[in-house]
């Protein structure tokens, strides 16, 4: 694998690493808690949220067809095994995927939907990785920063 593709890979296994300990270790009420702020959402929300854009924008980069129901993510509520589940599944996904991009013309333009602006778009397979890289990044600080609310309202974490 490109040293490029594997850095990636290696960021995104620390972040799964990282949601993994974190999410195995909070119960249902911590995990299912939106902060009382207009528009923020649980770790149970973002983590659904998060493995699915990653999937999403990982299938986008080989051209395939993407069933995906964003809104429903953020509506997501799930117990600890439940995330770890999703958090294992996407892993393996990704570390297949990655796998198959080092093949790939990275420089190769799909036609895409973005689903947050309703947007369509040409973006490369490396602006595909690039993204879903950074995005997962974005909710995973605001994972964290959700565990520590919490337990700032006085949650037992």
């Amino acid at each position: 694998m490109n040293a490029h593709l594997a850095a990636s890979l290696a960021v995104l296994e620390e972040l799964y690493d990282g949601m993994r300990d974190l999410v195995g270790g909070l119960d249902s009420d911590c995990l299912n808690w939106t902060p009382p702020i207009p528009e923020t959402n649980s770790i149970s929300a973002l983590v659904t949220h998060t493995v699915g854009s990653v999937d999403n924008w990982l299938r986008r980069a080989f051209g395939e067809t993407v069933n995906r129901d964003r809104d429903a993510e953020f509506r997501a509520r799930h117990d600890a095994d439940e995330l770890v589940a999703m958090i294992d599944r996407s892993r393996l996904e990704t570390r297949e995927r990655f796998s198959a991009l080092d093949r790939a013309d990275l420089s190769t333009l799909r036609h895409v939907r973005r689903l947050s602006t309703n947007r369509e778009e040409d973006v490369s397979i490396a602006w595909c990785v690039e993204h879903a890289l950074i995005h997962a990044g974005e909710h995973w600080g605001q994972i964290q920063l959700n565990r520590q609310l919490y337990a700032a309202r006085g949650g037992i974490v």
